[in-house]
């Protein structure tokens, strides 16, 4: 019965003794004197100045003397000779270059007549008569360009061929040049036994084959038929 009465004050005695014995083995040890050293280290300690060391002047400079290093000279730019300077680069021209005029082919001028016929009409065979133009013109007067050492038959030639023209020829080399024997259909005599075809340069009746006659820049060639060897046109022999 008094155990069961003092219990509770009796539990709360112990409990608070081993508090303090516990309290009293941790942390109540008495301080040990550590004597100057102690004291010192309890000071606080004066802040450290750090000092950089200056950076040393480069070696064989003023700085042995004492006296400050010159400041460095800024390098000097390099120049270029002026046998070596580049040609100034031509600026390029806005307008575009006048276009090259085209070189100028020589001319002459051709016709083709057969006006002749109409004045011998009663010598033209029957079945010829419907060939001959109302006016006698088989091709009138042409600027026809040409190559320098052409001759009148070469451009007699292109002439007919261009404007669908019939023409026909006989190489001859006796003389060394073609013969025209036709051209419109119309060939030797057609028109009687003395008809024919000739042509003239420059109002002249050459006396060779046209093969022969080298053109000349303005010349005028005149291919006519004649109905009277030549004598009816201004000339007095073939030389077709």
């Amino acid at each position: 019965m008094w155990w069961k009465k003092h219990q509770r004050p009796l539990l709360a005695v112990l409990i608070l003794a081993a508090v303090l014995t516990a309290a009293f083995l941790r942390g109540g040890q008495p301080t040990r004197n550590e004597g100057p050293a102690a004291a010192v280290t309890s000071q606080p300690a004066a802040p450290v100045q750090e000092t950089v060391p200056a950076a040393e002047p480069p070696a064989g400079e003023a700085a042995e003397s004492g006296e400050p290093a010159a400041a460095p000279e800024p390098p000097e730019s390099e120049s270029v000779p002026p046998e070596e300077e580049q040609a100034p680069v031509p600026e390029t021209e806005s307008a575009p270059a006048a276009a090259q005029q085209p070189v100028r082919m020589p001319e002459c001028t051709v016709s083709i007549s057969c006006a002749s016929i109409l004045e011998n009409m009663d010598l033209c065979l029957p079945e010829k008569t419907e060939l001959v133009p109302e006016d006698g013109w088989i091709l009138q007067p042409t600027a026809v360009p040409f190559t320098e050492g052409e001759s009148v038959f070469d451009v007699l030639q292109r002439v007919c061929r261009q404007n669908r023209i019939h023409m026909e020829y006989m190489d001859t080399p006796v003389y060394g040049s073609a013969y025209i024997e036709g051209i419109h259909n119309l060939y030797e005599f057609d028109v009687g036994e003395l008809s024919g075809w000739m042509y003239s340069v420059n109002g002249s009746f050459p006396n060779y084959g046209c093969s022969q006659a080298i053109l000349a820049d303005g010349d005028v060639v005149c291919w006519v038929y004649t109905c009277d060897y030549g004598a009816d046109v201004g000339g007095n022999n073939f030389a077709a």
